[in-house]
């Protein structure tokens, strides 16, 4: 039986007068999504600083980290969840007698829906992204401990995460199916009442990021924060996704009865116990975190312990 629901909201698109006949746009989703890449970013620098880390590869670092992932979230999404943009399609092509000759094209709009990077991004492609972009970053380019600086971003990584979804929430982007869950949302007598699945990961971050504060008291080894935000996330975004929506306009593609989100989830959950794994077998002593600079020898340490 429903004793509640949460009552319908949605924050709009706010536009602000400029000089002369424009208007600049202020959408909510974007707006949460860079509070989320700053807060997060502060809280990885101040880990950085108590380290002796460089906060300047913290900083560079991030940035490629996040542009990097969403870019491949954005072709995740068009890959495997819009595979129709990517089909050869057939064309007409004029000749100079008049006449048309058919024949077969990648097309204009397949290679666009490429190109343009804000039509949907996948967050599972915008993991796989960010791993990537932040391996060449700090392997090829700036040649220091990949596990260390990792670590550290993630870190700050859920805060983030839940302005993010915050975001996806208010504009209500992840509508799922219909139930009788009191924290669900009601969307009115068409619609029913409904799981807000932004909302729910929102919350579920408030707790990861706790955890992870109380946890970052003290160092930690480098990949502790990688795997157990790996560990933490994948089962539940992997049940989550039974909730999506099947009933509205564009439901989620799903291959043998799981989305694209849930097949990197499980990838994601296992890299994760992996790595713990991994941890378990490596000699590890703790980095002093008094904010004392490090000498570069120190963010270099070993492999075995990066």
């Amino acid at each position: 039986m429903l004793f509640a629901a949460i009552p319908y909201f949605q924050i709009p698109v706010v536009y602000v007068p400029l000089p002369g006949t424009f208007e600049l746009p202020i959408d909510p989703w974007a707006t949460m999504v860079c509070i989320g890449f700053i807060a997060g970013l502060e809280v990885a620098r101040y880990r950085a600083i108590k380290l002796g880390l460089d906060v300047r590869d913290i900083v560079d670092g991030s940035v490629v980290t996040v542009l990097s992932g969403f870019f491949f979230a954005h072709i995740f999404t068009v890959f495997f969840y819009y595979p129709e943009r990517m089909k050869f399609r057939e064309m007409k092509l004029a000749l100079d007698n008049g006449a048309t000759q058919d024949f077969f094209s990648f097309g204009y709009e397949g290679f666009m829906s490429l190109v343009r990077v804000w039509e949907g991004f996948a967050s599972t492609g915008g993991f796989i992204g960010a791993v990537i972009g932040s391996a060449l970053f700090y392997l090829a380019y700036r040649k220091v401990g990949y596990w260390r600086h990792a670590d550290c971003i993630t870190y700050g990584f859920p805060i983030g995460w839940f302005f993010g979804r915050v975001g996806c929430g208010v504009v209500h982007d992840h509508i799922g199916s219909k139930t009788d869950f009191f924290l669900a949302m009601d969307f009115g007598e068409k619609m029913g009442i409904r799981h807000e699945l932004g909302l729910y990961e929102a919350a579920y971050m408030v707790v990861v990021s706790a955890v992870f504060l109380y946890l970052g008291k003290k160092d930690r080894p480098p990949g502790f924060f990688l795997a157990s935000f790996a560990v933490a996330y994948a089962p539940l975004r992997f049940v989550l996704d039974f909730l999506r929506n099947s009933d509205l306009s564009a439901p989620d593609a799903r291959y043998f009865g799981l989305t694209p989100a849930q097949y990197g989830m499980i990838i994601m959950f296992f890299a994760g116990i992996w790595v713990i794994y991994r941890l378990k077998k490596v000699e590890f002593a703790p980095w002093p975190m008094d904010g004392k600079p490090n000498q570069e020898e120190r963010a270099l340490q070993p492999a075995k312990e990066q």
